[in-house]
């Protein structure tokens, strides 16, 4: 058999056969390139977890009919409970399938557009995990959306892959995505499945997976979790695998690195001596300007770090098993206004207690510190190197993109920011020497975009800074590239571009397929968690993605680096294949899902 290149260990095998039944498969010994398909959710189900009829707290059984012939029966839930959030969710269930050899799986999911619409987990899916696995990881289709739209086919089946893995005494476990209630809207529990396929591997096909899966140079992408937005999201106390999919989702993929961030520069969300956990210093009467989500933020960071389940500690222990990079990261000067749209008491929830404390050190008529102020870059820099020195880092990231200028250019020159980055890299040296080990110190910085400036008017030097060799790469997001990837090649610093959610058509909302009626893109403001039908902003699309990374790694990039994707879609983990990203984006197929034939939800089936 020819050796086998790229993804084609997920192409079956000439020949196979199709088997509909895990008895059947067991007894009849699966050959390389034979299927298990499942259709019938109600054999694999356990019978108390399901109901053919609406019930609290169970998934529902509907029957279906695709194009082609095919039938079987769904399992899908798409409640909503305002006042009981977590009352729909139904159990989490095994399924013993203990099938010698490996075997690629996939998961069937009903491509429908459920009401209200939802961005990147608006179709359903489920969350998955073998019995070994330290965390789920969320399995749906991936699309962008325009205009309030899904992108791509609807009322089609999507066979969406999740991974290969020998399943010689495995259980697979399922449950619905994330495994509880969505903050935004406020309440909604949704999740679906039609089938579940497993593809028996040849050994070929399993050796080439596994050469795949460990190419180092492939691994192109940089993941930037803002180290709150999955908390206000999803987290619920006790449930400590929110940050442990992160690891697990990105293991065995294109990604490099995890950089995980602090909430805000003046809060955190592990246990710290210098600033207190988001949320600490908002009163009873506070709580009640903000958002749902903040509170459910705040109480499971609390919950977290009294049982040293902090993000930082849980990702420690699961990134190097996992081939990750884990680099700490702060926002240089995220401070919030007590008028932000986002509550009266934001300001309490995330600038913590040296900021409400001490106005001096702000930059006039600002919310930002002021970078010369000796206390100020004291504190940044110890709350860094507590990040870096408490937990197994292999580096830091300082971001200089929320919310430019970090420095005022009023009244500061080049030399303050310049001089708080080599005294970055000093300190940072030390912690270094203390474990024996070298720690990367990198940068992110924005020209444009939302900063409306160059890095110049900014007072960012980064020539500088390359030059100091205090970096050991850099993160730009501008919208023209070429100038920095030369001053990164003149002084040997690898450069990632950053990929916000922005368009990749024009620069900072100026695409006219970006621009919505009925209010611009940004995050909830109170109350806005409780409507039926909440904005749904514009998201890129997963041929986006790969479009752009191909771009920036033909212009001489080392990677991308993306931002604001923190749900962690499948098709990141595949932005270092630069053959395959050009065939995808030849034939408009995106990675690791196949579009099947329409779909036709029928009648209800009685009991």
């Amino acid at each position: 058999m020819p050796e086998i290149h790229s993804d084609q260990y997920l192409v079956p095998a000439p020949g196979g056969r199709v088997v509909t039944s895990l008895k059947d498969a067991r007894a009849g010994s699966l050959r390389p390139g034979d299927t298990l398909l499942l259709r019938d959710m109600s054999t694999v189900a356990p019978s108390h977890l399901w109901s053919t009829t609406p019930s609290r707290g169970r998934w529902r059984l509907r029957l279906y009919e695709l194009s082609d012939g095919q039938a079987g029966r769904l399992l899908m839930i798409n409640e909503r409970d305002k006042a009981g959030p977590e009352s729909p969710v139904p159990p989490l269930w095994e399924l013993p399938l203990d099938l010698s050899g490996w075997y690629a799986i996939w998961f069937g999911v009903p491509r429908i557009e459920l009401k209200p619409l939802l961005g990147p987990t608006g179709i359903g899916g489920v969350d998955a995990a073998l019995d070994n696995d330290p965390a789920f990881v969320h399995v749906e289709p991936q699309r962008g959306t325009r205009k309030g739209r899904l992108m791509g086919p609807v009322d089609v089946e999507i066979m969406c892959y999740w991974k290969c893995a020998p399943l010689d005494g495995r259980t697979l476990r399922l449950q619905v995505p994330y495994g509880t209630f969505s903050s935004f809207p406020w309440g909604l529990v949704r999740g679906s499945l039609s089938a579940i396929r497993l593809v028996r591997l040849s050994e070929e096909q399993a050796d080439a997976y596994r050469r795949d899966i460990r190419d180092r140079a492939t691994k192109r992408a940089l993941v930037v979790n803002d180290g709150f937005s999955h908390y206000w999201s999803f987290a619920r106390k006790g449930t400590p695998d929110i940050d442990a999919r992160f690891a697990q989702q990105y293991r065995d993929s294109d990604v490099k690195a995890l950089i995980f961030q602090g909430p805000a520069t003046g809060t955190t969300h592990w246990p710290s001596k210098l600033a207190p956990i988001a949320g600490e210093d908002v009163t009873p009467d506070g709580w009640k300007s903000l958002r749902l989500g903040d509170r459910r933020a705040h109480d499971y960071l609390r919950w977290a770090c009294d049982n040293g389940q902090e993000g930082f500690a849980v990702l420690s222990r699961l990134c190097r098993s996992a081939g990750l990079e884990l680099h700490a990261s702060l926002r240089m000067n995220l401070f919030f206004s007590a008028t932000s749209i986002f509550g009266s008491a934001f300001d309490a929830l995330l600038n913590g207690r040296v900021w409400l404390e001490h106005p001096e050190y702000r930059n006039p008529d600002s919310t930002s510190w002021d970078y010369a102020h000796p206390q100020v870059r004291q504190f940044i820099l110890d709350l860094m190197m507590e990040m870096a020195g408490n937990y197994d880092v292999d580096g830091f990231s300082m971001d200089f993109t929320r919310w430019p200028p970090i420095a005022d250019p009023r009244r500061h020159d080049f030399d303050v920011l310049t001089s708080f980055v080599l005294e970055a890299r000093q300190r940072l040296n030390e912690i270094a020497r203390r474990k024996g080990r070298k720690l990367q110190l990198s940068a992110m910085v924005v020209e444009g975009d939302h900063a409306y400036l160059t890095l110049l008017q900014q007072k960012i030097d980064l020539e500088a800074w390359l030059k100091s060799g205090a970096l050991d790469f850099v993160c730009v997001q501008a919208w023209d590239q070429e100038p920095f990837l030369a001053m990164g090649s003149k002084y040997n610093v690898p450069h990632y571009a950053i990929q916000d959610v922005r368009s990749i058509r024009a620069p900072w909302l100026q695409d006219p397929e970006w621009q919505q009626d009925d209010r611009p893109d940004e995050d909830p403001v109170p109350g806005e968690e409780l409507e039926d039908a909440p904005h749904l902003n514009t998201i890129l699309d997963p041929l986006e993605y790969d479009e752009i990374a191909l771009k920036g790694l033909r212009e001489g990039a080392e990677g991308i680096c993306i931002v604001n994707n923190f749900l962690g879609w499948r098709s990141t983990g595949r932005l270092g294949h630069t053959d395959e990203m050009q065939e995808r984006l030849r034939t408009g197929q995106v990675w690791g899902q196949e579009v099947g034939p329409s779909i036709r939800i029928l009648y209800d089936e009685r009991a």
